[in-house]
């Protein structure tokens, strides 16, 4: 295959060719001579650079599992694709191979690696149509975020997509497949944008390409847009857009007790840390519960969650329609102090569009971001911001996170320092309008485009944890978390985080898998950063984490990795047994099921809980 770049890859030229329909029995047709044909071009060899892969956090790697190579495949057209697809399913004559299509690798979890063959899904990208009259784009599956968001700028009326995640360097299909989620209260997950899908399905009697939509096929249509890679092989997405837009970000950095209200007395953290046995109300304390995850005794049992309603109907994706009413949740918000901040937080969260908070708990901050649609011209970074921020806000972070390593005392100076010199002394008094929540903050304002103002540079590998937890239970579990890391600074042997802690906000809806699945959804997203790639301690600290999540009804991101398995995701997720039925409908042959969906979501190999592609484990 001749080497191409990356912006070849991405350029999409004769992408509507390649996305052309084979005849509908063009896999039970063909003999298996003609289908390897077909893959043949696109089988990577080997020793090739790209037939192995790590993900880009580097925590797992397709070689760690076997000391062979499995096969590797690049398709670059929808026939490829059902060619090797159909040639697995056919297999050795006894039993069909396992496949997987890999996209960016931007997962820290082994979610996209399988134990048999793999499709790289880099030269299976390119727009296949833009519709300005129905604002809609279709875009082959490996087709980055990135690369859709400029088309759309490009077009003629210019266009753009309604929400965006952090990063635009994953492929649509993985963003699809993970519901990855930006942030604003009444808007949902991306893959809720999504109108219609093309899948690749190695069904019984040979394998097929599905369109699906909400009126074509809509439990297969539901259950992939949160699919983890198991409903079948996405080779092509539609996707609702917008025209084009600037956003206005206001980010006011605030004092934490400012949002989370006062600390609780000295004393009751004390107590809560010495007793073995803490006899005080948790629930009634949330903030307690920090200091007992910091003091290494086990958390009690978390509250009886009873799961949302079922959705009224598969197709029913956005808004969220449940089939009844909901259950009465745990009250964690009877504490005055805990009200207050769960008060505050939902009316900074209604207060724009767009809102997340950046708490930096080594400096006792939080950056209150707020964004706007505006039509202001938008401005951009001056060259002498880029350049600061290159300077400073990656290479002498990262050195000063390298040196923090070697000395329990410096990770949270390194943070503080990192902190001040990451946010500009030059403020305005320019608000936008929006509700302060201090008149004496710290305010900056920036107008630009929606894609630069969504994405956020992740500097450099990190391993990074996820929750998303319902939105009534922000107020508590952050003024728990407070805590809690307040106790492990303390503490000389306690954890040592890094910064900063993302917390955003997203609208419920009715994709069966997704984190948001019934509830409004506050996510909370953890990190601890890898400085020139070298590991750093972060197990105990993502441990410590997890437990207090689950004690506010917390569903881990499917895209991290964690330690939530059937039972746990069973009463989490209503609709978990429609999702197997249709994975089973779907793939019989299992081939789509690798070790990451056999040891969460089947409760397979539940001996060893350890991943087979795992290089870290610290």
């Amino acid at each position: 295959m001749p080497k191409r770049t990356l912006d070849q890859r991405q350029s999409g030229r004769g992408a509507a060719a390649r996305a052309a329909v084979p005849a509908a029995d063009f896999c039970t047709s063909v003999s298996a001579a003609a289908l390897e044909a077909i893959v043949a071009p696109a089988t990577l060899a080997p020793g090739a650079k790209d037939a192995h892969f790590t993900n880009w956090a580097q925590t797992f790697d397709s070689a760690a599992s076997a000391p062979h190579t499995p096969r590797v495949i690049a398709p670059n057209s929808v026939e490829q694709v059902m060619a090797a697809v159909e040639l697995a399913r056919r297999g050795n004559g006894r039993q069909s191979i396992p496949i997987r299509a890999v996209g960016r690798l931007h997962s820290p979890s082994d979610l996209p690696f399988s134990l048999g063959w793999t499709l790289r899904t880099d030269e299976l990208a390119g727009i296949v149509k833009v519709d300005a009259a129905a604002l809609e784009v279709t875009a082959l599956a490996g087709t980055y975020i990135s690369t859709i968001s400029e088309a759309l700028a490009a077009n003629k009326p210019p266009l753009g997509l309604r929400n965006l995640g952090s990063i635009s360097e994953q492929t649509i299909a993985g963003v699809i497949s993970t519901a990855t989620h930006g942030t604003g209260a009444a808007f949902p997950v991306l893959s809720a944008y999504v109108t219609a899908l093309h899948i690749v399905c190695p069904l019984r009697n040979g394998t097929q390409l599905i369109r699906c939509s909400r009126t074509e096929r809509p439990e297969l249509f539901n259950a992939s847009l949160c699919g983890l890679g198991a409903t079948g092989v996405i080779v092509m997405v539609t996707l609702a857009v917008d025209h084009a837009f600037a956003l206005r970000e206001v980010t006011e950095d605030v004092s934490a007790d400012a949002i989370l209200g006062s600390r609780p007395p000295a004393e009751a953290v004390d107590a809560a840390l010495a007793e073995e046995t803490f006899n005080g109300s948790l629930i009634d304390t949330p903030a307690l519960l920090g200091a007992r995850a910091a003091s290494g005794y086990a958390l009690p049992d978390a509250p009886a969650f009873p799961p949302p309603p079922k959705s009224a109907d598969p197709a029913h994706i956005f808004p969220f329609a449940p089939a009844g009413p909901a259950a009465q949740m745990p009250d964690w918000s009877a504490e005055p102090e805990t009200r207050a901040a769960q008060t505050l937080i939902e009316e900074l969260v209604n207060s724009a569009a767009h809102v997340k908070l950046m708490w930096f708990p080594q400096a006792d901050k939080i950056s209150v971001v707020r964004a706007q649609r505006t039509n202001e011209e938008p401005a951009g970074r001056s060259l002498a911001q880029r350049a600061y921020h290159r300077v400073v806000g990656y290479h002498l972070t990262q050195l000063l996170l390298f040196i923090s390593r070697y000395h329990r005392s410096l990770p949270p100076r390194v943070a503080r320092t990192a902190y001040w010199l990451t946010h500009s002394s030059s403020a305005t008094e320019d608000d936008g309008g929006l509700p302060r929540v201090s008149a004496s903050s710290h305010i900056t304002t920036r107008v630009d485009n929606a894609p630069d103002v969504f994405n956020m540079d992740c500097l450099f590998r990190q391993y990074t944890y996820e929750y998303a937890i319902p939105l009534e239970y922000a107020g508590a579990a952050l003024r728990a978390l407070r805590t809690w890391l307040d106790c492990e600074h303390a503490n000389a042997d306690g954890v040592r985080p890094h910064f900063p802690i993302e917390i955003r906000f997203v609208d419920a809806d009715g994709i069966w898998l997704s984190h948001c699945y019934g509830r409004k959804t506050c996510f909370i997203g953890i990190i601890q950063f890898r400085p020139y790639g070298m590991p750093v301690a972060y197990r105990k600290f993502f441990e410590r984490f997890e437990q207090i999540m689950r004690q506010f009804d917390g569903r881990p991101h499917w895209a991290k990795t964690h330690s939530s398995y059937r039972g746990e995701l069973m009463a989490r997720y209503p609709h978990m047994q429609d999702w197997l039925r249709v994975i089973a409908e779907y793939d019989p042959s299992r081939m789509l099921v690798n070790p990451y969906i056999a040891r969460h979501l089947m409760d397979e190999h539940s001996v060893s809980r350890w991943s087979p592609f795992r290089r870290s484990r610290l």
